[in-house]
């Protein structure tokens, strides 16, 4: 079975990222444009895309379009993984413009695949469309580097890419007055700032991301409207039960692992871990689905069923 792969985009974003986990895991050797398989080897059974807008156009319009316009010319089966699935903008005039845009993508696709219950529900609402839910990976940890410079103060860590709404603004208020630092162990998405008075480490490796989590006084995830999230489940693979918002995918995970607790009252969760810092461990990391397997179970039932769409 040959599965060729399209997420076009910077090699560090995390959905270009998240393919190439998804092509390792289901036993693709890299992901590959379409373009770049060899004839000799004869063309892809199948076509494996990963949609957001913001890899694919300046805006939702803009990229549905482009996204269409590359589909249309395919002559091979279709599953899209779709990421930040719209429905729950605090502004109705954009969940409706990136709605119809995602209705426009999903009509290309044979299969459509998301990575929690809440999103297969959104896409219901939006599309009328089924979608697969098959979840993110759990990272594997890599051996951890030499524990950070700002170990040396108790810190509240939040994971991942630095952006508004990521929850640095609420883990500065919350760290007031605790005597706690707030660390951003990530690298700031262009276009954006840090807010003021928060550590910024920038990109890590894999190593110095484990040491990162190990350092953490207290691990924090502060983002209650997130679809699915990859720095939520590094937590969990690096044995960490993060202090974690009450939302949609938080309350999915602790339903599925017990690993979670998430809670509307953050400031009492916080003191709680700073009291108690053996809570913010776990034994090991929760029991997880075999990701690449689920792939390559769904490119083969699409396979087998043959029931391409029409193209958009």
């Amino acid at each position: 079975m040959r599965v060729a792969v399209h997420a076009p985009g910077d090699p560090g974003h995390g959905v270009v990222r998240h393919a190439r986990a998804v092509a390792g895991l289901a036993g693709l050797a890299e992901p590959s444009e379409p373009s770049e398989l060899s004839e000799h080897d004869g063309p892809p059974d199948l076509v494996h895309a990963h949609f957001t807008d913001a890899l694919f156009g300046p805006d939702v319009a803009t990229a549905a379009r482009a996204f269409a316009t590359w589909a249309a010319d395919l002559r091979r089966p279709l599953v899209v993984t779709l990421h930040d699935v719209p429905g729950a903008d605090p502004d109705p005039a954009r969940d409706a413009r990136r709605a119809a845009g995602y209705r426009r993508v999903i009509a290309c696709a044979d299969a459509v695949v998301v990575s929690s219950r809440h999103e297969a529900e959104r896409v219901r609402r939006v599309a009328g469309a089924l979608a697969r839910v098959i979840p993110l990976p759990l990272p594997l940890p890599a051996p951890p580097a030499p524990a950070p410079a700002w170990a040396e103060r108790p810190s509240l860590v939040v994971l991942g890419f630095v952006y508004p709404g990521k929850g640095h603004d609420l883990a500065l208020d919350l760290a007031a007055g605790r005597g706690l630092r707030v660390v951003a162990a990530g690298a700031v998405v262009p276009g954006h700032t840090a807010p003021a008075g928060v550590l910024v480490t920038g990109a890590l490796t894999d190593a110095e991301l484990a040491a990162a989590a190990r350092a953490a006084a207290v691990p924090f995830v502060a983002n209650p409207g997130v679809s699915a999230s990859g720095s939520l489940l590094a937590w969990l693979a690096h044995g960490r039960r993060p202090v974690t918002a009450a939302g949609a995918y938080a309350d999915e995970v602790a339903a599925d692992t017990g690993a979670l607790a998430p809670t509307t009252d953050l400031a009492a969760a916080l003191d709680h871990a700073v009291a108690y810092p053996a809570t913010t461990w776990l034994d090991t990391p929760p029991a997880w689905p075999d990701v690449g397997a689920a792939h390559r179970a769904l490119y083969r039932d699409v396979l087998r069923s043959r029931a391409a769409v029409s193209r958009c």
